[in-house]
C-alpha cells in the first residue's frame, strides 16, 4: 500500500503540504487519486490476465475481495466480474485498422 505519509517523507515535505498541494494541482484529494489509480490498474489486470480475483485485488492495494469488489462496483458500476466478461469478448485495440 502507498500512503501519503511515505510519499512526504520522500519528497522532504509535511503530510499536510504534500495533501495541498496534490490536491491544488490534480484537482483532487491523494485518497481520491489512489483510489482511481488503483481502479484503472484493475481494469488494466482484469482486462489483460487470467489472474484470480483476489490476485487482482491484493495487487492493487486491497486488503480484501470484498472491499476490491464493492469499490471497483463503486467506480465502474459493475462487479470485476462482469467487467472482465464484457472486455474479454470485445476487439481488442491492436489490430484494429491494419487488416487483421
Amino acid at each position: 500500500p502507498l500512503h501519503v505519509a511515505d510519499v512526504a517523507q520522500v519528497a522532504g515535505v509535511s503530510e499536510r503540504t504534500l495533501a495541498r498541494r496534490f490536491a491544488d494541482e490534480a484537482g483532487m484529494p491523494w485518497r481520491e487519486f489512489l483510489l482511481r489509480a488503483r481502479m484503472i490498474r484493475a481494469m488494466e489486470l482484469l482486462a489483460s490476465s487470467a489472474q484470480a480475483l483476489a490476485e487482482v485485488a491484493y495487487s492493487t492495494g486491497f486488503e480484501s475481495v470484498s472491499a476490491f469488489s464493492t469499490a471497483f462496483r463503486r467506480f465502474s458500476g459493475e462487479t470485476p466480474a462482469s467487467y472482465r466478461r464484457r472486455v474479454a469478448g470485445a476487439p481488442s485495440a491492436q489490430g484494429v485498422g491494419d487488416g487483421r
